[in-house]
């Protein structure tokens, strides 16, 4: 497989990450295997043919973040995690230098009262720009919680379940599970002010014994864009460090389900 091929299977991802030089291990990832240690990352493919992808977080708990038949979905989860763990440790890029105070392009002013009227008009300016600022700071704080707020009160996209039937959600609608996933109807989504209390999981798991979503009809435009990869370049898993040493584990949040 080309460096410029994105892989679809883990045997592809291995050999990926090996035309990287990625040192897996160090990294925490680990890939083709049921690793049960705490802090790592993997993928492996389970006794039932499922793919699973996990985290096992500092605690030696497991977060699952997808089981399930599809291959090239699973390998696209972990495949993205690699790449933004190398991002987070990559040296910052070099900004503008600042102006130091010294600098012989600032101004010098010759005349002392000049220098006293201009402070005192600077000042003037000053105050009246901190009471712009501090006005604009109150109402972009205002907009953030009000924000929040509406995220937190909006469902997210998968799978609930209540009184045991099975509920989806995506972009702004609810679909229901009878013999097959259907748009459900408004009599039957009296939960949705507490949909949270009633939230299962993002992605499919057999255990639920109904149809996975991810198969209707209805899901056809999402899982395009569910299994697109991220546009980044190859070249941004390139990790050139010379001293692999410098990879530290503890710049991962291993508290997070993700």
């Amino acid at each position: 497989m080309s460096n410029a091929q994105k892989p679809s299977t883990i045997s592809e991802l291995l050999e990926f990450c090996n035309s990287k030089g990625l040192q897996l291990r160090k990294m925490r990832f680990f890939i083709g295997e049921d690793y049960p240690e705490p802090k790592a990352f993997g993928i492996y493919q389970a006794a039932d043919g499922d793919f699973v992808v996990y985290k096992n977080k500092a605690d030696g708990s497991r977060a699952v973040r997808y089981k399930g038949p599809d291959e090239a979905h699973a390998v696209g989860e972990i495949y993205n995690k690699i790449g933004e763990e190398i991002a987070k440790r990559k040296p910052p890029r070099r900004g503008n230098v600042p102006r130091q105070a010294g600098d012989q392009t600032m101004p010098v002013f010759s005349s002392q009262s000049h220098v006293s009227k201009t402070q005192a008009a600077r000042k003037k300016k000053n105050n009246a720009f901190s009471l712009f600022l501090i006005f604009v700071m109150i109402l972009a704080a205002a907009v953030i919680i009000i924000r929040n707020i509406n995220d937190q009160n909006k469902p997210k996209r998968g799978y609930y379940k209540r009184n045991n039937s099975y509920y989806y959600y995506d972009s702004d609608d609810w679909y229901v599970y009878g013999t097959a996933w259907d748009l459900a109807e408004s009599g039957e989504l009296d939960f949705i002010d507490d949909a949270g209390d009633y939230y299962v999981s993002e992605y499919y798991d057999a255990g639920y014994d109904i149809g996975n979503f991810m198969y209707s009809d209805y899901y056809d435009g999402y899982y395009e864009r569910s299994t697109d990869y991220d546009d980044d370049d190859d070249d941004d898993w390139d990790f050139d460090w010379d001293d692999w040493d410098d990879w530290d584990v503890g710049d991962t949040d291993w508290d997070t389900d993700w």
